[in-house]
This record gives structure tokens, C-alpha cells and sequence, in this order.
């Protein structure tokens, strides 16, 4: 599990995790922009967890619900617009919790990497709503 998630937490961050744009003009960015933002930002939180250090696995279990607030924002504001990402992230958030909490509870090479397969899951579909809601920003 160290192995794959020193690899996986970084995966969170890669690609389009970058802030939104100013608009165009006077235009305000739509509100969603800023619950991305928030998004991003903790999520890089969790990237400064060495995982490879005892106890790590309970502090990415801590870190977590901050995660769970922003994609609420996040959802609360991007309507149905990106309703399929937005699910899609819901979705592997969900599974993931579930695969940190039986890690947690019982940290066998089973339960550990189901948690780093959870983990990569819900950071291509971050990713991918990011990217998405970005491109409205």
C-alpha cells in the first residue's frame, strides 16, 4: 500500500487540478468555480500526508471530510450541467470512504489496496470534473 499510495495521492493532483479563469471582461466566473477551487485545495491538503509513515492511513481517514465538503459545494453549485462527472465522482467518493474505513478497521494487503485502487478511482473522476467545470470558468 505504500508503494501505491505514494503514487495514488499525487495522481489527485495531476492534470487539470489548476484554479479557474477571471472570465471574460467584467463577467463574474460562475460560482462553481470558486467550490472548485475549494475542491482543489483540499485536495492538495491530503497530498502533504506522507503516507509512507505510521499512522498515515488514520490521518487520510482525518483529512477526508474536508474533501466530502467541497464536492458538496461543488454539487450544490454545478446544477445539472455536469450531472455525469459530478455523479461519477460521487460515486467512486463513496466506494472510497467504504475501502478507508475497512482499512482502517483491518489494514491487511487486501483491504489496503483496495483502499490505493479507491483512491486512484476518485482522483480521475476529480480530475475529470474539474477539468470539465473549468471549461465554463
Amino acid at each position: 500500500m505504500r508503494r501505491a499510495a505514494t503514487l495514488v495521492v499525487p495522481l489527485l493532483l495531476a492534470g487539470s487540478l489548476g484554479a479557474c479563469g477571471d472570465g471574460d471582461g467584467d463577467d463574474e466566473p460562475p460560482a462553481v468555480c470558486s467550490s472548485v477551487d475549494t475542491l482543489q485545495d483540499s485536495v492538495e491538503e491530503l497530498s502533504d500526508i506522507d503516507v509512507t509513515s505510521q499512522g498515515s492511513l488514520a490521518e487520510l481517514k482525518d483529512g477526508i471530510p474536508e474533501v466530502g465538503d467541497a464536492l458538496a459545494d461543488v454539487k450544490a453549485e454545478a446544477k445539472s450541467e455536469f450531472a455525469t462527472p459530478l455523479s461519477a465522482a460521487e460515486s467512486s467518493w463513496a466506494t472510497l470512504q467504504a475501502a478507508l474505513d475497512a482499512a482502517v478497521a483491518s489494514p491487511t494487503g487486501a483491504t489496503l489496496s483496495a483502499a490505493g485502487t479507491a483512491l486512484s478511482t476518485f482522483g480521475q473522476d476529480v480530475k475529470t470534473l474539474v477539468s470539465d467545470v473549468e471549461s465554463t470558468c
